[in-house]
């Protein structure tokens, strides 16, 4: 394949997967620093990929407004209206990081001479596959879906690259986080975040609580328990467990969580999507798994720590169990030793040598809307 000079990334949602495969857009960037990287996302993630160093051009589509009429004049307009503005762009190469039917299609539509996507056994609906002109077959068996994302960029021609991810940060959400570290005087914080997209993801607030009143008291460190819409009832209730001091809420916005996890000594939480930032931008974690496999969606850094409980129905990925999800039957303590563990390893790091800070706030090329 000859070099391409136009090229298109296919990654529609979510959060953690459009963070899993930052390192394969930085793969190509690197290898191919004069070319057009443009990436096609949901509508409602597009707030991200405006943080990602790298891209000239953002395409958005509203999926569920097409699914909800699709047979609607308006749904055929925007969809044929965003199939033109690709073909507009005259890709050498697309790269679909999804495999669902409809990136596998849209990847097709979009007109580039090489398509490039994972084999049958990998994409999520196998029908994708049919799209592609070259696919990637497993690396080897229970690869991290971060290395997966970037074996496919290298077969493109893109370079190895580290696994994590600087993100740009507008001045307003630094200052918001300074003043608010500030104002509650901390230098030296754990950040626990309790949601998650399913609830079969989700370790006990109860839990989560019991656990930020143990760090407190045995471990003098503050606690930030940072929340997402209609999550502050998780809150309330890690309060109601945590004892005294009570645990800092902090319900910020996206941009303010990533300096908020880059000052943080530790953050804390299950497979969701602040989780996959916090690893993203280096800090240290530790992450609590159950119905996901962490060694496919776990922490990228050897160092970090993830806890488990292995059972026959281990990694079945499922959004509901009929077993009272007890894979997520994790006590306090044992998550309290991966803390205690994981927080030694990073100051004997930290004694070592001051290393430089693991991911930048940047101020890069904006991406063209």
């Amino acid at each position: 394949m000859t070099e391409p000079s136009r090229i298109l990334l296919v990654r529609l949602s979510s959060l953690g997967d459009i963070l899993h495969a930052l390192p394969a857009l930085r793969s190509l960037r690197s290898a191919f620093p004069e070319a057009r990287i443009d990436w096609l996302v949901e509508q409602r993630m597009k707030f991200l990929l405006r943080a990602v160093p790298g891209i000239d051009e953002i395409h958005a589509v509203d999926t569920r407004a097409w699914r909800k009429r699709p047979w609607s004049i308006q749904a055929a307009v925007d969809f044929w209206g965003l199939v033109r503005r690709l073909r507009a762009r005259r890709y050498d190469l697309a790269l679909d990081f999804q495999g669902l039917l409809k990136t596998g299609l849209l990847s097709y539509l979009s007109g580039a001479k090489c398509r490039l996507g994972f084999s049958r056994e990998l994409v999520r609906e196998r029908p994708a596959h049919w799209f592609y002109t070259r696919t990637l077959d497993r690396p080897h068996a229970g690869a991290h879906v971060v290395r997966l994302n970037l074996a496919l960029a290298q077969a493109a021609g893109g370079h190895e690259v580290s696994l994590l991810s600087p993100l740009q940060t507008a001045e307003e959400d630094l200052c918001a986080i300074e003043i608010l570290l500030g104002k509650e005087q901390l230098s030296s914080y754990v950040i626990i975040n309790p949601g998650g997209g399913w609830a079969t993801k989700r370790w006990s607030a109860a839990s989560y609580g019991q656990l930020a009143g143990r760090i407190q008291r045995e471990l003098d460190l503050a606690v930030a328990v940072t929340t997402g819409p209609d999550e502050e009832h998780l809150y309330h209730e890690i309060r109601k467990h945590s004892g005294n001091p009570a645990p800092r809420h902090f319900p910020v916005s996206f941009g303010q969580l990533i300096p908020l996890c880059l000052k943080a000594s530790l953050f804390i939480g299950g497979d969701t999507g602040p989780f996959h930032l916090a690893c993203a931008l280096g800090t240290p974690v530790v992450g609590i798994f159950g119905p996901t496999s962490p060694e496919r969606n776990g922490p990228i850094s050897g160092n970090d720590e993830s806890v488990v409980h292995l059972l026959h129905c281990s990694f079945c990925y499922g959004r509901a169990c009929p077993t009272q999800n007890e894979c997520m039957d994790i006590s306090v303590d044992e998550v309290f030793e991966a803390v205690t563990r994981r927080l030694a390893r990073a100051r004997a790091q930290k004694n070592v040598k001051d290393p430089p800070p693991v991911a930048a706030i940047l101020c890069g090329r904006p991406p063209r809307q």
